[in-house]
């Protein structure tokens, strides 16, 4: 690809969500042990786009929508085409966020080399930081309140206790 061309197409995906997962985000897929490319549903070409225009948005659904996964390639599309962004990702154990960031680095990983930043700067299970300024760090909802972030994704909000305070806490 020429670089005119990729400065066209950075362009349109740094507008575009949508097209930016649709053309290069990869999710894995735990039945077939692979990723695969992100197919979005119409529903959540209307969630991508609320999530960019709101400030403060949550999402009240069942299992296996593929909501963390969009999530999460929001967050991605932050991190490279809205860069520097902040990215806390926040699941009542430790673990589970460490989950969501090791999604997120797969993601990134499976992008094309134009999209990605020059070279990631620090990886480890709970810190991600890319030569952007941009970084995703994972934690338990018990900790990273003193954080702003572009972003927070808080997993499995339903079962944090006294949700409202934390929100209060954490929000960008």
């Amino acid at each position: 690809m020429n670089s005119n061309a990729i400065k066209v197409q950075w362009l349109r995906y740094s507008l575009e969500p949508a097209a930016f997962v649709r053309d290069c985000v990869f999710i894995y897929d735990a039945t077939g042990q692979d990723w695969v490319r992100f197919a979005l549903w119409p529903a959540q070409v209307e969630t991508l786009a609320a999530m960019a225009s709101s400030r403060k948005l949550v999402i009240l659904k069942a299992r296996q929508l593929g909501i963390s996964w969009l999530c999460l390639s929001y967050a991605l599309w932050l991190m490279v085409l809205q860069a520097p962004a902040t990215i806390l990702l926040f699941s009542l154990r430790e673990e589970e966020a460490k989950e969501l960031l090791w999604r997120l680095r797969g993601m990134y990983e499976r992008l094309p080399a134009h999209v990605r930043a020059r070279a990631v700067t620090h990886s480890n299970e709970t810190r991600w930081i890319l030569s952007n300024g941009s970084r995703a760090l994972a934690f338990s909802t018990r900790s990273g309140r003193s954080y702003t972030g572009t972003l927070a994704i808080v997993d499995e909000a339903d079962f944090v206790p006294e949700l409202s305070q934390f929100l209060n806490a954490v929000k960008p």
